[in-house]
């Protein structure tokens, strides 16, 4: 008879705690009273499904993705009217999990169930694209704007600032990132980082004044902004550079040899997106075999060197503040067929002197050219940083070999062969990037 005077559950007391866990969710999405009310409502109510959503999103919040996803397929699961919800978390998730293909997936779910919301064409069209569907998928964002034009004009702006987002994350050419960028601008709609590369893209197109123009713009909302104030500074310099072209050494033409203008644009634009060569040399810390980490050398101050002017900062300087250099002889811990490894600052700076001090014997390192050595393979070979970043292969008497696109493609290709995460989008066809130019 103990159970004698129990009532059933009070239900006002459930609403309660479910509104106080939203409420909280809403201001602190990590707060732990999130889970404790979440998880006292499923304790009553098992099966109410926007319950476990909240409490699924809590979790990813926390950094608790495999109990996140748990969640998202149990609703999944029961098919109810949460599920284009549920879908709609997994396929956030693996796009948080740089899980592409999977993410493309759930987007596809999604428009199977509700065909009505602008923001789900425009997942829909970023997905492809990172899985190297680009026409098809910068198309579909195009889609996604017109979409909600015509249902929800009043969200135009946002819509605007999300295509945007979605052509730079998706690494669109300039040539097609320029007209979303500049609606989203006008419309007010552009996160910082979104009209901060308009600016880039418009140096990259030889616009320098628009990239000025909108340089001083930003610094008017944002004047202690370092980026701005280099995005002005360049703005001005290539600008003197075009009215000066007749009376000194350098030329525009000289400048689009070097390409440090479009090098410029993608440093900054794989810096937004963490794809750039610190993002891939912190993930690669993540997976390295011990063999490899045992043939580093701490990493050193590039400043702390004599005669330091010799080495580049295109790509050498992060290199080496990683790690200062392998042991000779140890390229094979890259598990490569060809064993180069990287150089020291020692070695870069001595090669250099070399190379200075008696040009003529060694014509396949031109004066007049950019490039940084920052591999060997100790026979003789080279892998080098030259124009546009682009990373090749230089062996005596032979023509450059392209390798990777860049040296942070390079890492990113090693530590995905190590088995860590792809954060890139799907590479586009080298047709289609020569069309681009």
């Amino acid at each position: 008879m103990k159970d004698f005077g129990r009532t059933a559950p009070d239900d006002d007391a459930v609403e309660r705690n479910l509104d106080l866990a939203w409420e909280i969710f809403g201001a602190q999405p990590s707060h732990p009273k999130v889970a404790e009310l979440a998880l006292q409502v499923l304790a009553v109510q098992p099966e109410r499904s926007s319950v476990s959503l909240l409490l699924g999103n809590h979790r990813e919040i926390c950094g608790q993705a495999d109990e996140a996803r748990r969640l998202y397929l149990q609703v999944a699961g029961r098919r109810d009217r949460q599920f284009v919800n549920a879908a709609r978390a997994l396929r956030h998730l693996a796009l948080a999990e740089h899980d592409h293909a999977e993410a493309l997936r759930w987007a596809r779910t999604v428009l199977g169930e509700d065909h009505e919301e602008w923001r789900d064409w425009m997942e829909l069209g970023f997905t492809q694209a990172l899985c190297g569907e680009h026409e098809d998928g910068w198309r579909r964002l195009d889609e996604a704007v017109a979409l909600c034009s015509r249902t929800t004009p009043d969200e135009l702006p946002t819509a605007f600032g999300k295509r945007a987002a979605c052509l730079l994350g998706t690494f669109a050419p300039p040539d097609r990132f320029v007209p979303a960028a500049e609606e989203a601008v006008r419309g007010d709609a552009a996160n910082p980082w979104v009209a901060l590369m308009l600016g880039w893209a418009y140096l990259v197109q030889y616009r320098f004044a628009d990239a000025e123009q909108l340089g001083l713009r930003l610094l008017r909302e944002n004047p202690t902004e370092d980026l701005l104030q280099n995005l002005v500074g360049t703005a001005r310099t290539m600008l003197r550079i075009v009215e000066n072209s007749h009376g000194q050494d350098i030329t525009l033409d000289d400048i689009r040899r070097t390409g440090v203008i479009e090098l410029g644009w993608r440093q900054l634009r794989d810096q937004v997106l963490g794809t750039d060569l610190a993002s891939a040399l912190a993930a690669l810390d993540d997976v390295m075999p011990a063999d490899l980490r045992a043939t580093l050398r701490p990493g050193t101050a590039v400043a702390d060197h004599a005669e330091s002017d010799r080495i580049g900062s295109m790509v050498a300087e992060d290199l080496l503040a990683w790690h200062d250099g392998q042991q000779p002889g140890s390229g094979a811990a890259w598990g490569r067929a060809e064993p180069f490894r990287l150089m020291s600052a020692a070695e870069i700076i001595d090669m250099c002197a070399e190379i200075e001090a008696d040009p003529g014997a060694h014509p396949d390192w031109p004066e007049n050219e950019v490039w940084e050595q920052v591999m060997t393979d100790d026979a003789g070979a080279y892998l080098v940083a030259v124009a546009f970043g682009v990373l090749v292969k230089r062996r005596p008497g032979h023509p450059d070999e392209p390798v990777a696109a860049s040296m942070a493609d390079w890492i990113w290709d090693r530590v995905v062969g190590f088995g860590g995460p792809d954060p890139r989008p799907a590479p586009r066809r080298t047709e289609d990037a020569l069309l681009d130019g």
